[in-house]
């Protein structure tokens, strides 16, 4: 990008960049607003969904307590839980309560629209009579925690679960059987109940919307599965999955089975379990925000295009002294550090031009410098790693020519990581300098070491065989094992790993005797560390 262009970018940068933060603060802070607006209209809404749920709930809880207190109910329980099981007359009695039992609840089943089935059963969840020819065979969820629920508040409830021939949701609702006045009870008195029941309650027009943009189902909060929806809402919500757990304070975005876009809050009640979703339209609901938005859009732009014009008027005036640095630079690109540029300006480019001429001295003086940093590590003062594999490929070309057979180490320090986590990074790097210094004292000018990467290093030993190559990197291994590693008065014990390659008449590449090294070095590692080991071919084992 020409200097022209970044001029002209920044001009616009400089207008974007405040126009935009303001605009997003601004945008912000309404979008915060209407956030907050939707979730407080979502949470009223639930609290008035809860109250009249709890009282849906508290009447059938009163009609089973009604139930309950009638002396067919209270008689023929109490009989068949006296009368034992030993003698045939006694089974006979028994039979005789279960069926006067069954012929009383299923006449009042059937006084009821909602009411599946009405059962007795034992404290174990067991049906002793059902309202109904087959009310037994049909299973249904009996909680676990119906004895705490007991305790609590004197009846229990199920979760929801689904009527396997229509569908639809019901919920399992009983009370406890009190034969006497020590309030002990043996069996229970509970409800199958549908739940479409609380359909006129999740009405659209509950929640002050006419238009049919809020759509709301309850929902069961362990699992975040949506039992029961409101009028319009099973086809928007069904495809939607309720995380069982998050942050329910916060409104939340989703895209339906549909791609239409919602926002939408689960507020959980606080005593029955369930929650209430409820979900909006988001263009809907923040119709508001998109249109500040787009207004945002077309002013940002109009400013844009006007200081761009006003940047490019501005460049054409400091182009040419521009150019002519360019150009300078360009030949200090390819390599030419004899440029040196006139300076016919008493302003800021002239000053650019003097230290533009003053930097190319520089670095026609450092150029030695550069070429030795770039092929030596900086912390080990060896050669770096794309140095020891120039040189690794002069052994090859070497080796091809002349057969002059050479060796790879490759040598990690073993645990490094646990010096730099007990005695901190700067430790770690005393121990890599201090290694590269044992390298240098046991090898031969001949050979060269460099630092591979990390704490891992290489080594090449020029024509070395098998037996001198084991015998230099136990010389190493020893050296770093006995060595006394000293960092700001601390001791610190370390070993190596070295794993060996030879150069093999099938090699194709050099590459090849450092994978050879590094799979020996695996294998050195893996059977225990601290030891050397010699990978003579591919295939050795």
């Amino acid at each position: 990008m020409s200097i022209r262009n970044r001029i002209l970018v920044f001009a616009v940068l400089v207008t974007i960049i405040p126009s935009l933060s303001m605009g997003l603060l601004l945008q912000n802070m309404l979008q915060t607003t209407l956030e907050e607006k939707v979730k407080q209209k979502f949470a009223d809404s639930a609290q008035i969904m809860e109250q009249e749920i709890s009282l849906w709930l508290k009447k059938r809880v009163y009609d089973l307590t009604v139930f309950s207190n009638t002396s067919i109910v209270s008689e023929n329980v109490t009989a068949y839980v006296k009368t034992p099981e030993e003698k045939a007359d006694d089974s006979k009695k028994r039979l005789q309560n279960i069926k006067i039992l069954e012929t009383y609840l299923s006449t009042l089943q059937h006084q009821f629209k909602y009411y599946v089935r009405i059962f007795i059963l034992s404290r174990t969840g067991s049906v002793i009579a059902a309202s109904e020819s087959g009310g037994r065979d049909r299973p249904f969820p009996f909680p676990d925690d119906y004895i705490e629920q007991i305790s609590n508040k004197q009846w229990f409830k199920g979760n929801a679960y689904i009527d396997s021939r229509d569908k639809s949701p019901l919920i399992l609702i009983g009370v406890p059987l009190f034969l006497d006045q020590l309030y002990e009870y043996e069996t229970l008195l509970a409800i199958e109940v549908r739940l479409t029941g609380l359909l006129p309650l999740l009405d659209p027009a509950k929640f002050g919307d006419s238009g049919g943009w809020t759509y709301e189902s309850l929902v069961d909060i362990k699992t975040g599965q949506q039992f029961l929806y409101g009028r319009g809402a099973k086809k928007i919500l069904n495809a939607i999955h309720l995380a069982p757990s998050g942050d329910r304070q916060k409104l939340h975005e989703y895209t339906n089975g549909m791609g239409e876009r919602l926002t939408g809050l689960v507020v959980p009640f606080r005593e029955l379990g369930w929650g209430l979703f409820i979900a909006e339209n988001y263009e809907k609901a923040f119709s508001g925000l998109i249109h500040a938005r787009h207004r945002n859009i077309i002013i940002i732009s109009c400013f844009s295009v006007l200081m761009g014009i006003v940047a490019y008027l501005l460049t054409r005036q400091i182009m040419v002294p521009l150019s002519a640095l360019t150009r300078g630079a360009e030949r200090v690109a390819e390599g030419d550090l004899d440029v040196r540029l006139p300076v016919g300006r008493n302003d800021e480019l002239g000053f650019a031009t003097t230290v533009f001429n003053e930097m190319v001295a520089k670095l026609k003086l450092s150029q030695t410098e550069l070429e030795q940093l770039a092929t030596t590590d900086p912390l080990t003062g060896l050669n770096n790693r794309k140095q020891v594999m120039t040189i690794l490929q002069d052994h090859y070309e070497y080796y091809r020519r002349y057969k002059r057979v050479f060796s790879v180490l490759m040598l990690d320090v073993d645990h490094f990581k646990v010096v730099n986590d007990t005695y901190g990074h700067q430790a770690g790097d005393t121990v890599l300098k201090q290694v590269a210094e044992l390298f240098n004292k046991n090898l031969r000018i001949v050979d060269s070491a460099g630092r591979y990467g990390g704490e891992e290093f290489i080594v090449i030993l020029a024509e070395s065989g098998m037996d001198e190559s084991i015998q230099v990197a136990e010389r190493i291994r020893k050296a770093v094992a006995s060595h006394i590693f000293i960092h700001e008065d601390q001791e610190i014990q370390v070993h190596i790993s070295v794993g060996i390659g030879r150069v093999q008449e099938q090699d194709g590449h050099e590459q090849k005797v450092v994978t050879r090294a590094d799979l020996a070095l695996y294998r050195a590692k893996n059977e225990g560390r601290n030891r050397v080991f010699y990978q003579a071919a591919d295939d050795d084992h």
